[in-house]
């Protein structure tokens, strides 16, 4: 049987670290809703984050190991979000500059993002803001670093957006 991705990705820190900073480790990825393809590089930074890390209990103010860890973890995982958001922004900019033209839309373009309006206007404006960033941004956890809000709150947020453009008949799936 193949092991997963995952998998090998667990076996190369095992022995390294400790099981529980491992899991961690994998947990927090996960639940920042960072991309599988990118795991290998953010646990690569984990690493170095778990590596330097030592446990004061005198400064832990009665937290746990784990819970300081985590907050440890929680910051670097941000700190990557931001610093990948800065690098598109870059190469978007110099995208733009090099292609410096007008865009001929066709009719049914226009029409299309005159539809796409109609259903955005109706969604709050923190919806909307999520709309915006939604074609800006890589995937939700680094459109809930831009908001301000947990990647689990804005993942049913986008599913409030997806069912308010299906039912203004934008279904991506519909002919």
């Amino acid at each position: 049987m193949a092991k997963t991705y995952i998998e090998e990705l667990y076996e190369r820190y095992v022995g390294a670290f400790e099981e529980w900073k491992i899991n961690l480790a994998f947990a927090r990825l996960k639940r920042f809703g960072v991309p599988l393809d990118r795991w290998d590089d953010a646990l690569q930074e984990l690493a170095i984050a778990i590596h330097r890390f030592r446990f004061d209990p005198a400064r832990a103010h009665a937290a746990s190991e784990e819970t300081i860890l985590c907050r440890v973890l929680d910051r670097r995982i941000k700190m990557l979000a931001r610093s990948s958001a800065r690098r598109r922004n870059l190469m978007e900019r110099f995208s733009q500059l090099a292609h410096r033209t007008e865009d001929a839309h066709r009719p049914e373009e226009k029409v299309m993002a005159d539809e796409v309006r109609k259903v955005v206007a109706t969604l709050s404006p923190r919806r909307q803001r999520i709309c915006r960033l939604l074609i800006e941004c890589d995937n939700p956890f680094e459109v809930a670093d831009k908001v301000g809000l947990h990647p689990e709150t804005v993942r049913r947020n986008i599913q409030i957006i997806r069912e308010a453009f299906v039912k203004g008949g934008l279904d991506p799936w519909s002919d």
